[in-house]
């Protein structure tokens, strides 16, 4: 019983604190949220391509795929959010706002495009898709990369 109501209210801070937004502190803090952001979107991609290669290849299922990009594309909207509404502390870190974000969007466009292409059991454009979320997770790196 009293582990019961630990859990409940550890889940009831853990939702209360995760609607709280600050900015960030400083210029360090920024940069290192759009490094995770950047990382976690990378991650989403490349994950979807394994999965979509699995099943051009024959070795996985439709429904695992589907579950995969259904999953990863829940995932970038969660990176986009937690990103998106951190304030930057200056104005010299509006413009690499506006690049995270256009990242994390057009890894958030290859995911959908990957998953209707699925769904409609398109196989040319899955091989488009892989082709966008090769890009995207190029550009990813890139960015990532040249944050330090």
């Amino acid at each position: 019983m009293m582990r019961r109501r630990a859990t409940y209210v550890v889940g009831c801070a853990v939702v209360l604190l995760s609607g709280c937004i600050a900015p960030a502190l400083d210029s360090g803090a920024f940069e290192q949220n759009a490094k995770s952001a950047l990382e976690s979107a990378s991650s989403e991609t490349s994950t979807v391509r394994l999965a979509v290669d699995g099943l051009l290849a024959g070795k996985s299922t439709g429904a695992y795929a589907d579950t995969v990009v259904t999953d990863s594309e829940n995932a970038m909207g969660g990176v986009e959010t937690s990103f998106g509404v951190v304030d930057p502390p200056s104005r010299r870190q509006d413009q690499l706002r506006d690049q995270v974000l256009t990242l994390l969007g057009n890894a958030d466009d290859a995911l959908a495009h990957t998953r209707i292409a699925l769904r409609r059991n398109d196989r040319s454009g899955l091989k488009a898709a892989l082709g966008e979320l090769d890009a995207s997770t190029s550009e990813l790196a890139r960015a990532r990369k040249a944050l330090g």
